[in-house]
């Protein structure tokens, strides 16, 4: 019988390998050869697609870190395992060599090349220099003879000197679609940063070092694939903006409470199933972003947030709103498009400077009452719900401009509508009407 070598052994797919040593080893011995099997398939060798996942989403499970390393290597999903790796390879050793031009050649470091160590090696200092390029100063020194044709990993060690001599003063930094695939934790370095832009990469996660740029004001995420925020976020004490729109996050750490200057958060477009009770401690904020998450309810801390102008929560499945909304006395904005709601509470009458309301696309059946509380209201949006009456209360609402009421299951309107001295705009499309006030009908030419 041919011996099976190890080298054989390690070229097999897992799925092939227990077959093979079924028909080849002797009865006795099979039942090890079956654990040895197990151990190399799930602990010694676990294959290198999975451990490059873990690298970038450590916390995840298997499909979420696929799905994140197929989108920032831009790999097809029907590619596979042994396919996809050697994909990454050539997209790492492609920016290796323009890096270090004479480090690497496809070819000849095909197989000895692809590892774990290597992978992990070239992920911190291809990210280096993707860095490095953005900093003042640095095509010259890079471009020296002694440096030019450095190794790649050597290059790279240079970043934290080079940054400690040359960047102290740095107040802004660009580093928006720079194709970084991870933030080096030499940013860290850069504590006179008060503006930051890393948006459009493909950044999983944010080093702690992030901590420690305590003058920073403004940090721009957006269009990255962050699945998690660090707990050191906390300690950007100075933060006013952070935009985390379009990214991975199915939730915010509690420590983001403690960003006690934060005015503008931006988290439309993530996985979001729920906000901390923290998020109440954001006494500062002015608009809080939430479109497009997987919010299904709010924190009844949501009344603690004093100062916010807009909130935003279009396209979530809430089915409904805590009575505490109606603390938001300077809310100016509410949009709560593409919703479940099905009820109002009591207390949205307690928004006594809102001038926006988008309820549109929801499933409303009545209003409460209170709704004629809302004085300052301009727009008032309520297509695509399920209403069969309007509260005689409507009627209240002075400086109404604009009605939208298409798209319900409106028998009648209150003639209390027609008073209303601002209203220029009534849309009433696709509504079994019978009894409209003439008054309406002459004002509005229905």
């Amino acid at each position: 019988m041919h011996p099976i070598s190890s080298t054989s052994i390690e070229s097999l797919p897992n799925e092939l390998l227990l077959p093979i040593l079924e028909a080849c080893v002797v009865p006795s011995l099979f039942s090890v050869c079956k654990r040895w099997h197990h151990l190399l398939a799930t602990e010694v060798m676990p294959p290198l697609y999975k451990q490059i996942g873990k690298v970038h989403v450590p916390q995840g499970n298997v499909k979420e870190q696929a799905l994140i390393v197929d989108r920032i290597y831009k790999l097809e999903e029907k590619l596979s395992e042994a396919a996809k790796v050697n994909a990454i390879f050539r997209q790492i050793f492609t920016l290796t060599k323009s890096f270090s031009p004479l480090e690497f050649k496809w070819k000849t470091e095909e197989k000895r090349g692809l590892t774990l160590a290597n992978y992990s090696s070239y992920l911190v200092n291809i990210n280096r220099l993707l860095l490095w390029k953005k900093l003042p100063g640095e095509e010259e020194y890079l471009n020296r003879e002694e440096i030019k044709h450095l190794p790649l990993g050597k290059k790279g060690e240079l970043l934290r000197d080079w940054i400690a001599e040359n960047c102290k003063s740095i107040t802004a930094l660009d580093l928006s679609r720079a194709g970084l695939t991870y933030l080096p934790s030499e940013i860290g370095q850069l504590p006179q940063l008060y503006m930051l832009h890393l948006n459009q990469n493909q950044l999983t996660s944010l080093p702690a070092e992030i901590g420690q740029l305590s003058n920073l004001q403004a940090l721009y995420l957006n269009q990255n694939q962050l699945t998690s925020l660090p707990a050191k976020i906390r300690q950007i004490s100075q933060l006013q903006t952070l935009d985390l729109n379009q990214n991975q996050l199915a939730s915010l750490p509690a420590e983001i409470g403690q960003l006690s200057q934060l005015q503008w958060l931006h988290l439309n477009q993530n996985q979001l199933t729920s906000l901390p009770a923290e998020i109440g401690q954001l006494s500062q904020l002015h608009g809080l972003y939430l479109n497009q998450n997987q919010l299904t309810s709010l924190p009844e801390e949501i009344g603690q947030l004093s100062q916010l102008h807009g909130l935003y929560l279009n396209q979530n499945p809430l089915t409904a709103l805590p009575a505490e909304i109606g603390q938001l006395s300077k809310l100016q904005t509410l949009h709560l498009n593409q919703n479940q709601l099905t009820a109002l509470p009591t207390e949205i009458g307690q928004l006594s400077q809102l001038r926006w309301l988008d309820l549109s696309q929801n499933q409303l059946t009545s209003l409460p009452a209170e709704i004629g509380q809302l004085f300052q209201l301009r727009r008032l949006e309520l297509n695509q719900n399920q209403l069969t009456s309007l509260p005689v209360e409507i009627g209240q609402l002075s400086q109404l401009r604009g009605l939208d009421l298409s798209q319900n299951q409106l028998t009648s309107l209150p003639v209390e509508i027609g008073q209303l001295p601002q209203l220029t705009k009534l849309e009433l499309a696709e509504n079994p009407l019978k009894d409209i006030a003439e008054k309406i009908r002459q004002r509005f030419k229905l």
